[in-house]
């Protein structure tokens, strides 16, 4: 298992609630010399979510299919839907049904946004755990790069701009009948 003393600690400390330092692309670009072949391709792949053997990836795509899983199958209780169970409902986290019950209750949706942002934030600090200078903290690091990322596309004002366009366009279609 190669480690990358050097190169890890060269690397900016990344928080929720900080900047973006730099795009995912841009750090796959600059890390293609940085680490072996064989690293950099975990790297896209779990930037790209393929499959892998590796365990910190199969333990992070676990992780996010049980977010996903949890949020449709309690938005779909709240709309009353009785339909079929869902995919990976046989394994539960106690974490995650609990943060996405707040997020699904959190008045405002950008807080709900947040709050499932930083528990996968938080999922992958317990996954690195000590092991500050090995593939899995540049694995965390790429994977967290893309949660800004998801992050910096929340502005408020671009999406108060979207909604006033959308209930415009409703308005006319109402008006139309």
């Amino acid at each position: 298992m190669a480690s990358y003393y050097y190169y890890a600690s060269t690397l900016p400390l990344l928080r929720l609630d900080g900047p973006l330092p730099f795009s995912v692309d841009t750090f796959l670009a600059a890390s293609a010399d940085q680490v072996s072949r064989r690293d950099h391709a975990l790297l896209k792949t779990a930037v790209e979510g393929g499959e892998s053997n590796h365990p910190f990836i199969r333990s992070w795509q676990r992780h996010q299919r049980l977010l996903r899983s949890e949020l449709a199958a309690q938005r779909s209780r709240r709309k009353g839907y009785g339909g079929a169970a869902y995919p990976h409902r046989d394994e539960t986290d106690l974490g995650i049904c609990e943060t996405v019950r707040q997020a699904l209750a959190a008045d405002d949706p950008l807080k709900g946004e947040l709050l499932l942002l930083e528990l996968s934030f938080k999922q992958l600090d317990e996954q690195v755990g000590l092991s500050a200078f090995s593939i899995e903290a540049l694995l965390a690091f790429v994977l967290k790069l893309q949660l800004l990322e998801r992050r910096s596309r929340f502005v408020r004002s671009a999406g108060n701009s979207e909604f006033e366009r959308l209930f415009s366009h409703l308005q006319r279609e109402i008006a139309r009948r």
